[in-house]
């Protein structure tokens, strides 16, 4: 079982560095160097870890397996602390950019909190609406 589980968070982490990555090749950062990409990246997998949290309690409609796989796995792999500093501190270090920087922080702790309680949410009435579906359908 721990073997499978290791096996489902390195396919999920691969996948999920793999978007990152290709995030940081299509998208290009703002001027006055706000990494875009980093944000995009970190703002998409908060919202999902939330719907998937919320698809994945006890008595939702993923397994632990998608858990792993879905949640710590993707959404781990997608999103990035260590680029988030790094690009914190990058923007930090030139004068011209740290306004810049401060709103990159503000907008990635609050959006990144809000997207996972807004997620929590959605995912909250989509689990409602399979169960319902389910339900409906025997």
């Amino acid at each position: 079982m721990m073997l499978k589980n290791l096996i489902l968070v390195f396919m999920g982490g691969g996948i999920g560095a793999a978007g990152r990555e290709l995030l940081m090749l299509v998208v290009a950062n703002l001027p006055g160097g706000f990494p875009m990409p980093i944000f995009i990246a970190n703002m998409t997998a908060a919202l999902l870890i939330g719907v998937l949290s919320a698809l994945t309690v006890p008595g939702g409609v993923i397994g632990s397996g998608g858990k792993l796989l879905l949640t710590t796995g993707i959404m781990g792999g997608l999103s990035t602390f260590s680029s988030f500093i790094w690009a914190t501190d990058k923007m930090l270090a030139n004068p011209a950019e740290q306004a810049s920087a401060i709103v990159y922080l503000v907008l990635s702790m609050v959006g990144g909190l809000l997207l996972v309680e807004a997620g929590l949410w959605l995912g909250g009435r989509l689990r409602s609406r399979l169960k319902a579906a389910g339900a409906n359908a025997h």
